[in-house]
Formats: structure tokens, C-alpha cells, sequence
């Protein structure tokens, strides 16, 4: 019988706890409104992405350094990122 009296109280215990939790996050009717605006107002806005930021990178033929494309030194179709990489790798060839 104890038994019974232990877990139906801890029932008890679940669902005034839960009732409290439920009254407090209760949003208001005014509240509600103002949020459905601002969701409304959002998706309007149509938010897109973050564009990323930086610029492309290269890979140095010679060393494998990477670097910014547009402090590329071009040999034909060979990258690299210095002249000196560029004169080390013709010198190799």
C-alpha cells in the first residue's frame, strides 16, 4: 500500500509541476500577435545566406603553399606562389 502511496504522489508531484511550468510560459494574446508579426515580417524579408568572405586560394606547384589567387605568379598553365618557386621549378625540369 506504502507503495502505491509513494508513486501516486510522485504523479501528484509530476503534474502540479508541469502545470506550473505550463502557466509561466504562456504567452499572452497581445504577445503571440507581436511574435507572429515579427515571424511574418522575417520570412517578407526573405533572409538570405551569409555570403562567404575571403577571396579564392591557389596551391604553389612547386612548395604547396596556398595562397591568394591574386598574388598568383603564372608560368603557362603553372601556378605558383613566387617567382622564386616559379625559377625553382623550371630549374628542376
Amino acid at each position: 500500500m506504502s507503495r502505491i502511496l509513494f508513486f501516486l504522489g510522485i504523479i501528484v508531484v509530476i503534474a502540479v509541476s508541469w502545470a506550473i511550468s505550463r502557466r509561466r510560459n504562456r504567452l499572452s494574446n497581445e504577445e503571440r500577435v507581436e511574435l507572429e508579426a515579427f515571424r511574418k515580417a522575417e520570412r517578407e524579408r526573405g533572409r538570405k545566406t551569409p555570403q562567404a568572405i575571403g577571396e579564392a586560394m591557389e596551391k604553389c606547384e612547386h612548395c604547396g603553399v596556398f595562397f591568394p589567387r591574386r598574388e598568383a605568379v603564372r608560368s603557362g598553365t603553372h601556378v605558383y606562389c613566387s617567382a622564386r618557386c616559379r625559377d625553382a621549378a623550371q630549374g628542376d625540369a
